[in-house]
């Protein structure tokens, strides 16, 4: 029998102990969209296809912000049960190299907003 218990928003980490909770619907597709957004391209072993080429192709000098916002957009819509995005911003410091993602988006639960820093390098 498998489940997805909830993680905890800050850490990323799952809530063990009496904390511990199932997560299913509108938050399940949240967490699962921002567990995508953060995972390198082939760093999960059982799909090496889930996350983002941050490193090689998202993070470098010169990429465009538009190049970035289609692969954002594709991971987002690629997670099951997100019907559509409504809004999607990125917004781009490239002195500290963070990059945030904010954006709402529709699921078969209704709609949901995120937002993710992901960030390149000592800060």
């Amino acid at each position: 029998m498998s489940f997805n218990l909830r993680l905890d928003e800050s850490t990323h980490d799952i809530v063990i102990g009496r904390g511990a909770e199932r997560t299913e619907g509108l938050a399940l597709t949240k967490q699962l969209v921002k567990c995508r957004l953060l995972t390198v391209l082939g760093e999960w072993g059982p799909d090496t296809l889930i996350g983002l080429p941050w490193f090689t192709e998202v993070m470098v000098k010169g990429q465009k912000l538009s190049v970035i916002e289609g692969m954002v957009r594709d991971c987002i819509l690629g997670t099951d049960h997100v019907l559509e995005i409504q809004s999607l911003t990125l917004s781009l410091n490239k002195d500290n190299r963070v990059l945030t993602i904010d954006f709402i988006a529709l699921s078969d639960w209704g709609l949901f907003e995120s937002s993710t820093n992901l960030s390149v390098g000592n800060n």
